[in-house]
């Protein structure tokens, strides 16, 4: 990382450039970044799918032989050429370009869709501030008969899908937009701007409270967690190893995706904040840090299919109500995706005592974890801008790009907004992540040479 080798060509920049203020306050950021909403409730669920804790012999073995060398790879670089994501790439070699600009147009649609899932949980946060949470029973047409498509469902079914998405029966004919919608996702892309407008040294700081206080809030739910009645069972269930599993060769491709998703690869962020680094800091000792932090947590969260498999068996009313009681049959309805935050989780939340101050805590853990993505996924363009040289203010530019991206975001907040959200959630970044990656390892083995 401290290699003088090519430093001279880029002193001027290292005299002009930002930098964090601490070398704590980069960690913050870079893990704030890496730890998304996707790691809430995509780990467990692959964890789930794919042999419960057998999952975690592929994943450790992806982390150690992929994941950890190409965060290194991306913090390195970064932090020695000490631009973003385009400037590093044409910096190595002109023809490179394409690789720093595919990582932009990968942050800009996944940053697109990103904010509408904290506007989502923005709308959360604001109706758990009561003292009955209105997802905890169903709407009623009278003083004796409730809705009958709540009845037919459950009221945590019907508040997501009605109250909240009023979601219409296909993505061909919802095109009106939801105002309720269209609301948390002004609210939600000013809270962005503001976070961004001061620069890294701003959110930097911000990140300090949102990255630590989701760790504090996943420990308080896993204690809380393994008091229920039921938790047993699911730490049983997800941690039973199904070795078989081991011979599909999609469990281990599903282990090597989620690296990308748990580190936060190839999408820039990591070039672009590492390059906010001091030349001389010690990279390496960083990435082991960062690396260890980040998989402890990914273990923490599986507490959350715990809560839900509690949710599922303690209840003697449903049990009674089952014909076949199976905690597998019952563990593969509504855990993977935004059904794991806003249908089961909210269906666990109203069991507990003092259900409100749950849902608020979880809910703003929620809005912690996704803010501070979203600053790291929209650095990776606004230093990619500001390092091509044009004449613009951060405020400016930051003001702009998210002007733009609520505009377009709008998409997301229709009726039939959820359909198009779930088109750009699976085919928006995985292949390409993976194809940068290679692209990276390419350019800095053979191009830039593993010597300098």
């Amino acid at each position: 990382c401290s290699d003088d080798s090519d430093m001279s060509n880029l002193s001027d920049d290292k005299d002009t450039r930002p930098a964090w203020d601490n070398k704590l306050q980069y960690l913050m950021a870079a893990l704030g970044f890496a730890v998304g909403l996707g790691n809430i409730w995509r780990f467990p669920y692959l964890c789930k799918k794919n042999g419960g804790g057998a999952f975690l012999i592929p994943y450790v073995i992806m982390l150690f032989v992929e994941g950890y060398p190409l965060y290194y790879l991306e913090l390195a670089v970064g932090q020695k050429i000490r631009k973003g994501t385009i400037g590093v790439w044409t910096h190595i070699h002109p023809m490179l370009g394409g690789v720093g600009i595919a990582s932009n147009v990968i942050s800009l649609l996944i940053g697109l869709y990103y904010n509408m899932i904290l506007g989502w949980a923005l709308f959360y946060f604001f109706n758990s501030f009561q003292a009955n949470l209105p997802w905890a029973t169903c709407p009623r047409i009278n003083a004796t008969h409730a809705i009958p498509e709540c009845e037919l469902s459950s009221p945590t079914n019907y508040f997501w899908y009605r109250d909240t998405l009023d979601i219409s029966h296909t993505i061909e004919d919802g095109g009106e937009q939801n105002w309720r919608m269209v609301v948390v996702l002004f609210v939600a892309w000013v809270i962005v701007f503001l976070g961004m407008n001061k620069g890294i040294k701003s959110s930097g700081k911000v990140m300090y409270f949102a990255t630590l206080f989701p760790y504090i809030v996943l420990i308080a739910f896993f204690i809380r967690g393994m008091t229920l009645d039921g938790a047993i069972d699911g730490v049983k269930y997800m941690f039973s190893p199904d070795v078989s599993r081991l011979k599909d060769a999609d469990v281990w491709r599903e282990a090597a995706t989620q690296i990308f998703f748990s580190l936060g690869l190839g999408y820039g962020s990591i070039i672009a904040y590492s390059s906010y680094n001091q030349p001389k800091n010690n990279c390496r000792k960083v990435g082991h840090i960062h690396n260890f932090t980040n998989y402890k947590a990914c273990i923490t969260r599986l507490n959350l299919p715990v809560l839900i498999v509690w949710l599922k068996v303690s209840s003697t009313e449903r049990l009674l109500r089952m014909v076949n009681c199976s905690i597998e049959s019952e563990l593969n309805t509504n855990v993977e995706g935004p059904g794991l935050a806003f249908i089961a989780f909210t269906e666990a939340i109203i069991k507990f005592p003092a259900a409100p101050f749950w849902s608020i805590l979880f809910f703003f853990m929620l809005l912690n974890i996704g803010m501070s993505s979203e600053f790291g996924i929209l650095q990776t363009v606004v230093t990619s801008v500001l390092d091509s040289g044009v004449k613009i203010s951060k405020t400016l530019l930051t003001a702009i790009m998210c002007s733009g991206m609520f505009v377009v975001g709008l998409l997301f907040s229709q009726r039939s907004g959820s359909y198009f959200l779930d088109i750009f959630d699976s085919y928006s970044a995985t292949l390409a992540l993976v194809t940068i990656a290679l692209f990276e390892v390419l350019a800095v083995s053979y191009i830039y040479k593993i010597s300098r």
